[in-house]
């Protein structure tokens, strides 16, 4: 058990609070999906199919679910910084609070500007091991890859929401297929999405889609890292996981490089 003042306490909440908040956001689109008209759409050859698909494409989605949508991105970026506050020296919580954050650097900083700003968030941390974690995690290090790097993600849809904007929901449809044809045809629909579907196959993946296809509702980001609009709930839900992982994993790697200081809640980690 960990003792009432542990310093990472406020963490676990955070981390606690977020899936309870995605949670209760679940709940209240699927509510929204099922209660308004058209909550399944049907097979393409029903002589209504056209008019539910402009029906979603037209349907307003309530801010709210913008907003709560904020409120679990600010608790997942928040911890973060919490993290950086809780190795920081008294010092310089006392000289320049505002400053101390955890960096989120798309491109390393190589410039001295760059690396003066990079510094200045972490300029409190006197452990080497714990700013070499920190590098560590820094989303330039992901490569390729770097758009879709959860950390920035994050970052990114948290200064939006507070600086921009809401982040952005709208209407979408989500296609699903029975698990005895997945295997197969959810491969060569992201080729066909991708455009990488050779023409000879397009026929047939087209109608199998049409006729084992189901077609449901969904409230969906409209932009998520560098990928596609994604439905928000089994976005999130997966997103939250791989969010949750990088911060435990943070922490864990924090507990080793100082001997002890801050233990890790085995509860939390049974909860992601």
């Amino acid at each position: 058990m960990e003792s009432k003042d542990h310093p990472f306490n406020g963490i676990f909440e955070k981390l606690n609070r977020a899936d309870e908040n995605i949670v209760n956001l679940n709940a209240e689109l699927t509510a929204f999906i099922q209660n308004g008209k058209y909550p399944v759409v049907p097979h393409p050859d029903d002589k209504t199919w056209q008019e539910v698909v402009d029906y979603h494409r037209s349907k307003i989605i309530p801010k709210r679910y913008s907003v709560l949508a904020g409120e679990v991105i600010h608790h997942l970026r928040s911890i973060l910084d919490h993290i950086v506050w809780q190795f920081s020296t008294d010092d310089a919580r006392n000289k320049a609070p505002n400053s101390i954050e955890f960096p989120i650097f798309e491109s390393e900083p190589v410039r001295k500007n760059e690396i003066q700003r990079y510094e200045r968030k972490i300029q409190g941390i006197t452990n080497s091991n714990v700013r070499r974690l920190i590098d560590e995690l820094q989303p330039y290090n992901a490569g390729t890859y770097v758009g879709d790097y959860p950390l920035l993600i994050v970052h990114n849809m948290d200064r939006f929401d507070k600086h921009r904007e809401l982040a952005i929901v709208y209407s979408t449809a989500f296609i699903s297929v029975p698990p005895s044809m997945s295997s197969e045809l959810i491969p060569k629909f992201e080729m066909y999405k991708q455009g990488k579907l050779p023409a000879v196959e397009l026929i047939g993946v087209s109608r199998a889609l049409k006729d084992h296809g189901q077609v449901t509702p969904q409230v969906s980001f409209r932009e998520f890292g560098k990928g596609k609009p994604q439905p928000v709930i089994p976005d999130w839900r997966g997103f939250l996981k791989r969010s949750a992982q990088s911060s435990m994993f943070l922490l864990e790697r924090f507990e080793d490089v100082c001997r002890g200081e801050f233990r890790i809640c085995a509860a939390v980690s049974q909860i992601y």
